[in-house]
């Protein structure tokens, strides 16, 4: 354990200097002049520190003051050495920091003492920062572990849905894409943007529970089809509900509500305003963007300008102003991302052909 001894008198400087080597774990590292020991600091870390307080250039008081504001000196035991026995000077050192006091002429065995348990209330620092270490290693260990969980689950559904509906699988992906763009406009947290992101693309995993007559339709739905396929709302929310994971949670919330109106005409629970979850607020204005500009089997899919301009009419009534207003504010990113799918599935069809 590294010892720095700063004082401007030689013949203290050897008799600190032995008394320590007197000490199995100690490790003396002298200096005369308080700027070089305070240099020395600058690259290293003692375990305790033994400073006299009377020095010509610069005294304990001022050489305690700036060790105590160097990285990782803040929590170093210092002994304060001084012939001083004056109450002002001690006041001073503890507001200082300083942690304990020895009068000279020195009782060499109160100062092996002394010096002795410092060193050991130093050990015990550091055995706590290594636990705490460790600690914090397993806990990054676990948390790696559970997201790891968590995505190979959520990808496990998107795959589950892609089976068994292709075009809604492409949507899942592209629809995280402009949620990420919408979340980081409202400029909310970084971690809370990407778990959107993350969860987005289960906002449809309700048409797992839906027939497959239903699903790959070609033609436009009847009423009573449609009315089906308002179900996979609430079969999306059930799938995911109740989970210990806060993305399924999430994901459940944005399955739930991604078709609720701000105005409160949606379903399936006619919510309105603040009442709809924010990020189901986000996933609306994606979902339905994504939906306009991709080509369905019934119709081709809308210009990027004609889908945008459905969404200024509906600000206010079918979706969230703010989370519009979000999306419009990026044009860029949201047709980056609109040409970067275009482009996808087109190498896709050549591919195909």
């Amino acid at each position: 354990m590294k010892v720095l001894i700063v004082d401007d008198n030689p013949v203290n400087l050897a008799l600190l200097t032995h008394v320590l080597g007197t000490i199995a774990v100690a490790q003396p590292v002298p200096f005369a002049d308080p700027a070089a020991a305070l240099a020395w600091c600058a690259g290293e870390v003692p375990d305790l520190v033994l400073l006299d307080y009377q020095m010509p250039q610069m005294d304990g008081l001022e050489c305690l003051r700036r060790l105590r504001v160097l990285p990782g000196l803040q929590n170093v035991p210092i002994m304060m050495l001084t012939a001083d026995t004056s109450q002002a000077v001690r006041h001073e050192a503890l507001r200082l920091g300083a942690n304990d006091f020895l009068t000279r002429p020195f009782n060499h065995t109160e100062l092996h003492a002394r010096i002795g348990n410092l060193l050991v209330w130093r050990l015990g620092q550091n055995q706590l920062a290594e636990h705490t270490e460790r600690l914090g290693y397993a806990v990054q260990q676990a948390e790696a572990k559970a997201s790891a969980r968590t995505t190979e689950l959520v990808q496990r559904l998107l795959e589950a849905t892609q089976r068994r509906d292709p075009d809604t699988a492409a949507h899942m992906t592209r629809i995280a894409d402009y949620a990420l763009l919408i979340a980081r406009q409202l400029r909310l947290d970084d971690s809370l943007c990407q778990q959107i992101a993350d969860a987005a693309p289960l906002h449809d995993v309700g048409k797992l529970a839906l027939p497959d007559e239903l699903l790959c339709k070609t033609d436009v739905l009847s009423q009573d089809e449609l009315a089906l396929m308002r179900t996979h709302a609430e079969k999306g929310a059930a799938i995911l509900a109740d989970s210990d994971v806060p993305l399924l949670r999430m994901a459940a919330q944005m399955a739930h509500s991604h078709h609720e109106h701000f105005d409160g005409s949606g379903y399936p629970q006619g919510l309105a305003g603040d009442a709809i979850p924010l990020v189901a607020r986000i996933v609306a204005v994606a979902d339905v963007f994504d939906s306009l500009t991709s080509a369905k089997p019934y119709r081709p899919g809308w210009e990027v300008a004609e889908a945008t301009q459905y969404l200024r009419d509906k600000r206010g009534s079918q979706f969230d102003p703010e989370c519009v207003d979000a999306l419009l504010r990026d044009m860029v990113g949201v047709r980056i991302i609109h040409t970067h799918y275009e482009q996808q599935a087109h190498r896709a069809t050549r591919r195909a052909a």
